[in-house]
């Protein structure tokens, strides 16, 4: 039996879990950001994951892990002394197939000082990597997505001189070993009877979305996930490119697979901005179970809850609109569309809101016995680094299980 350390950045919180290699979740940590869209929000990361392995150990003492593996937004850009240019800041407007290159002009702009002195650039995942090993990598979830990163050519198209160019740490894969923990870090973070010392594996994870493809098990033709966070992507994998009008493809984790995506750039933090307005106004925070309980309930008498409930109704609709989109491209090719989705996040977690989202999209609505998919995901990326599977869809099979379904009512 094997135990890994998993952490996710976020755009508001870390959330870290030790996962061992059965698929169990040993314990679970979230620690807020408070400098959430400012010019150094990495600082945070490694505080926040020094404070969630104490809170993990504590739950489970007697827990010896056997590496790490890190997975975060993207494209987040990070240089050394931690300016920050998170994913959701705009970037330059300049026809490229990287997702990354208009990114690393906006922070050359922006950060004319720093783009000049800084060794080195990194993506969140590998920022906190590189905080922890001493090791720059860049972090590459399968060949195919080099140019929606970067090439020689595509780095020179956008006016980036060699000496430029080389700030961008070299490629590792997604599984691969990242760097060890170092003395300095393993001194920083405690815990050495937890297995947490000098030497300890740290393995690549992937961006963010990447994840949580494998924590649903979104790694065969056919399946289909709805990935939530601050933003939202619903996700079908194929044996072929999938395109489409709002359609987003890109290649999948696995090698021959494809992802097509249609996004809901905003979901997630136009929600968390109602939630914050509705403390203000009730002077009380609320769980997030508790406020979809009362929203959910809402019987139209407060103006207030009435509109947070027409949010979530809102939102199952724009959900159901890219679903038929996907579902309308897939069929075209001569594909199946599948009549479940696997949903993860917060959302997860409320059965209410999975209810009122599968009445209103129509289609099974599963959840997994990890919902943090990022999480789960790293899981199978580093027990597939270890050797303890001999692939990334083996890992997700064995890992990721559907603990419940919710039917649409015109089914029942």
């Amino acid at each position: 039996m094997k135990t890994v350390l998993c952490a996710d950045i976020g755009t508001s919180s870390l959330k870290a879990a030790l996962i061992d290699s059965t698929g169990k979740v040993l314990a679970k940590s979230r620690r807020k950001f408070l400098l959430v869209n400012t010019d150094h929000s990495s600082k945070e990361w490694l505080p926040a994951l020094q404070n969630a392995v104490q809170e993990l150990f504590l739950a489970t003492p007697e827990t010896v892990i056997d590496g790490i593996c890190i997975s975060g937004n993207g494209p987040t850009l990070v240089s050394v002394s931690g300016e920050t240019l998170m994913w959701s800041d705009k970037a330059y407007n300049v026809p490229s197939k990287s997702l990354f290159i208009p990114r690393i002009l906006a922070f050359k702009d922006k950060y004319p000082s720093v783009w000049k002195e800084t060794k080195y650039i990194f993506g969140a995942p590998e920022y906190l990597i590189w905080l922890l090993t001493d090791s720059a990598v860049s972090i590459l979830p399968e060949e195919r997505f080099r140019e929606a990163y970067w090439t020689d050519e595509l780095l020179a198209q956008a006016g980036l001189c060699e000496e430029e160019c080389n700030k961008l740490p070299p490629f590792k894969m997604t599984t691969q070993q990242a760097g060890t923990i170092s003395y300095k870090c393993a001194s920083f973070l405690g815990h050495e009877e937890n297995g947490i010392k000098a030497g300890l594996k740290v393995y690549c994870g992937a961006p963010d979305f990447i994840c949580a493809l494998a924590g649903t098990g979104t790694l065969k033709p056919g399946v289909l996930c709805d990935r939530a966070g601050s933003s939202e992507g619903i996700n079908f994998c194929s044996s072929e490119p999938v395109y489409g009008d709002g359609i987003r493809t890109l290649p999948s984790v696995v090698p021959g697979l494809w992802n097509a995506s249609v996004l809901l750039p905003d979901s997630g933090s136009s929600f968390a901005a109602f939630k914050q307005k509705i403390e203000r106004e009730t002077g009380r925070t609320y769980e997030y179970d508790e406020l979809m309980d009362t929203l959910i309930s809402s019987d139209g008498t407060n103006p207030t809850l009435d509109q947070g409930k027409y949010h979530l109704i809102q939102t199952a609709l724009d959900v159901k609109t890219a679903v038929q989109t996907l579902a309308k491209a897939v069929k075209e090719k001569g594909h199946p569309f599948p009549d479940r989705m696997t949903i993860t996040g917060a959302q997860a977690s409320n059965r209410k809101r999975n209810q009122m989202k599968a009445d209103i999209t129509g289609i099974r609505i599963c959840v997994t016995e990890c919902p943090d998919a990022e999480l789960m995901g790293d899981a199978v990326f580093a027990f597939t680094g270890m050797g303890i599977f001999d692939s990334i869809p083996q890992a997700s099979q064995a890992l990721v299980r559907i603990s419940d379904t919710f039917v649409p009512s015109v089914e029942e």
